[in-house]
């Protein structure tokens, strides 16, 4: 992953996170408390990047019983390892079609109007999806959580329907893919060597613990080696 360079290779000014998640990723849910406890660590050492990895965009057929009862065991063995609430997820319900691209799009159109605000949307929506039970492919609802966290709603939703943000959302899903992303939640620094090139590191695949994180990530920051 060192060799690889991101998009528009664009100057960094301090190391950067780049966190690839999917709003609709049961682990990513489970990962948001151990998420938030490495940027309140390391919040002011480096920059968040957010991209929508795409976990199941486009997809049109409903869940069937095999995918219910696989999320219906695995819930509850994420809930155990990080506490998080699974209430009346949206995906047990029968008839749900489980598409992630609306809302992986909701985060790229809050990164355009509000660069900031796509981590806090993708908290809020997880927390409707897997804790309410709110279904989180309808414009309607995105732009709800959108507007309360002080965005404007009609900005949010032309923007949001506009085949600028649809290019932007396919851009991030071929961000995962090029860097090989096969799995959610995975988080890599980005830093420039000492000879001043682009450097990726990856320091977490799949659920972890803050600490183990933390530490992995303080070890990619340094200039040791």
């Amino acid at each position: 992953m060192s060799e690889q360079t991101l998009p528009e290779n664009q100057e960094v000014a301090r190391p950067r996170l780049l966190y690839f998640a999917d709003t609709m990723c049961s682990w990513c849910y489970g990962f948001a408390p151990e998420m938030d406890a490495v940027l309140e660590k390391l919040g002011e050492r480096v920059d968040l990047l957010l991209f929508a990895g795409g976990l199941r965009p486009f997809n049109t057929e409903a869940v069937d019983d095999k995918l219910r009862g696989y999320l219906s065991e695995t819930y509850p063995r994420i809930a155990q390892l990080s506490g998080q609430k699974f209430t009346t997820p949206r995906s047990l319900v029968p008839g749900f079609v489980y598409d992630s691209e609306p809302a992986s799009r909701a985060l790229v159109t809050l990164r355009h109007l509000s660069p900031g605000l796509e981590y806090p949307l993708m908290l809020a929506l997880q927390k409707a999806f897997y804790d309410t039970g709110e279904d989180i492919t309808k414009p309607e609802v995105l732009a709800n959580h959108a507007e309360a966290l002080g965005v404007e709603r009609a900005a949010f939703v032309e923007a949001f329907a506009s085949e600028d943000m649809k290019q932007a959302t396919l851009g991030d899903f071929e961000v995962a893919r090029r860097f090989e992303i096969d799995g959610f939640p995975t988080l890599v620094v980005h830093r420039l060597n000492a000879e001043g090139q682009d450097e990726l590191i990856l320091v977490s695949k799949g659920y972890a613990k803050a600490p183990e994180v933390i530490e992995r990530v303080e070890m990619a920051l340094s200039d040791a080696g």
